[in-house]
């Protein structure tokens, strides 16, 4: 014999709520999420791929790859 109730009961969605559109939805139901961050000791992880990784040595390691690209054509160029 239950006291209380059924304690578990979940509610509806509102009609008006299904019958929007996706892009709508996002909007009104605040759905627009991107990749999960998280802020450590100063460090940006994001999570991408699976994999947890530093924003900022990601964003470092690209511009670093982006002047080694430019060493090498400069260095063509000399020869």
């Amino acid at each position: 014999m239950l006291l209380f109730g059924n304690t578990f009961c979940p509610k509806n969605t509102p009609a008006d709520v299904e019958d929007l559109d996706w892009s709508t939805r996002e909007i009104e139901l605040g759905l627009e999420y991107g990749a999960p961050v998280m802020n450590i000791g100063g460090h940006s992880l994001t999570f991408e791929d699976g994999q947890w990784i530093l924003s900022e040595t990601t964003a470092e390691y690209h511009l670093m790859e982006k002047e080694l690209e430019k060493m090498k054509i400069h260095s063509r160029r000399k020869k």
